[in-house]
């Protein structure tokens, strides 16, 4: 602490005009006890700073992690948000998909029974076709049977006025069979 003049009242109090011869003390005394008393308040209060820098950091490190908590807390909440909307999405898109599968299944059923019925229709259609051929076989072979017995009628009737012959005509048939056999025979 420097020394106060007082220039209002006391003006020449404490004023010397000649020169100070310095050092002017002769000699000096130490205070051990108070030095180490001084240097521990010295060292107390750098302590005292240093913790104070300490907490504050501290204090913007907690209010850091209080914000990322914060920003967490929020991501957690977004990320929950979009796994639901998704699951919701997942669930709808399931029904749906259980739907149509119920229709195909119905669907599949409905052409099940078309088959069937078309099978047995097709059956029946090839028992009647089966039942048609036979009885075209059998009245084919009855018109045949009747058609050669009719020819066979009618040719030996016609032979009978062209040859006045009472042979019937299968007979003259298989002479002249003989004849054309006996020919190449011959000829051979």
């Amino acid at each position: 602490m420097g020394l106060f003049i007082n220039n209002r009242e006391h003006p020449e109090v404490f004023k010397n005009k000649q020169t100070i011869n310095e050092p002017n003390q002769a000699y000096s005394r130490k205070d051990y006890f108070t030095e180490l008393i001084n240097e521990l308040r010295m060292q107390s209060q750098l302590n005292k700073e240093t913790e104070a820098i300490h907490w504050k950091e501290v204090d913007i490190q907690l209010h850091d992690l209080r914000e990322n908590h914060q920003y967490q807390k929020e991501f957690e909440k977004q990320i929950i948000q979009c796994l639901q909307t998704i699951n919701d999405k997942q669930l709808e898109l399931q029904k749906d998909l259980a739907g149509k599968l119920t229709e195909q299944v119905e669907f599949e059923g409905r052409v099940l029974q078309r088959l069937d019925t078309q099978e047995a229709l097709i059956d029946k259609m090839s028992r009647q076709l089966n039942n048609i051929r036979s009885i075209l076989f059998e009245r084919t072979n009855y018109l045949a049977a009747k058609i050669e017995d009719g020819y066979k009628v009618t040719s030996s009737y016609v032979y009978k006025l062209m040859t006045g012959s009472e042979k019937p005509l299968t007979f003259f048939l298989l002479n002249n069979k003989k004849e054309e056999g006996q020919k190449q025979s011959d000829q051979q």
